[in-house]
């Protein structure tokens, strides 16, 4: 049996947690930011610095696979993974949400189009006021549940690595349909690793704004998935 390579074989993984902390720290904060004020900070830190203990010990060196991609993968992932296990979202945002993905779907196949806010809030007879406070409240959804691909677990059997990748493909062709502003809070966001605060000044836009923005994009994406899966279904 070959030796446990780990993230850097000349440090120890006390001296490598400790160097990687600043950045677990970043990314909890990061998640902390779009999620309710009830959930603690610290909490998520020690998520996070149990899945940089995770990557630690489970990464393996390869051409174009650098640790610290493979470490913020781990991190986020064990961070998302102990927000769905404490269920911090109340059903009934989740209700609304479903019912705004299912509207911006017909939608945008009625329409030919991406729907706009106000297109939406009527559909579903809500007041563009009201619309935009389920968008807010529906925030700390879209980060659970749907924190796009990273990188796929080089441990996890093919079928799983295989499934990761024509979701990712999947995930990309739909990105295309999305209406310009949000395709750009989602690259620059995801692509370009920048907070909320500092995509809405690149955009010249306020951070609530910036955050609805980036809650509205998710949930066009969820609703063209979802009406993509349930199509494969009645075919079969």
């Amino acid at each position: 049996m070959r030796p446990r390579k780990y993230g850097n074989d000349n440090l120890s993984i006390e001296t490598q947690l400790k160097q990687y902390a600043p950045m677990v720290r970043r990314i909890a904060m990061q998640v902390a930011s779009r999620l309710p004020r009830n959930v603690q900070l610290d909490d998520l830190v020690q998520e996070g610095m149990m899945g940089l203990l995770d990557a630690i010990n489970r990464y393996e060196p390869k051409p174009g696979a650098s640790f610290e991609t493979y470490a913020k993968a781990r991190i986020r992932g064990s961070i998302y993974d102990s927000l769905r296990e404490d269920d911090v979202i109340p059903r009934h945002v989740r209700d609304r949400l479903t019912q705004i993905e299912r509207a911006s779907e017909e939608l945008r196949q009625s329409l030919g189009r991406p729907p706009e806010d106000n297109e939406i809030a009527s559909h579903l007879g809500l007041s563009i006021e009201d619309y935009f406070a389920i968008l807010d409240s529906a925030m700390s959804i879209t980060v659970v549940d749907d924190e796009l691909p990273d990188v796929v677990d080089e441990s996890a059997d093919q079928m799983k690595a295989l499934q990761h990748k024509q979701l990712a493909a999947r995930i990309e062709e739909k990105l295309k349909l999305l209406p310009e502003r949000e395709r750009m809070v989602l690259a620059l966001h995801y692509q370009q690793d920048l907070s909320f605060r500092e995509v809405a000044y690149v955009l010249d836009l306020t951070p609530g704004r910036i955050s609805q923005l980036h809650t509205q994009a998710m949930i066009r994406l969820r609703g063209m998935l979802s009406k993509e899966q349930q199509e494969a279904r009645n075919l079969d």
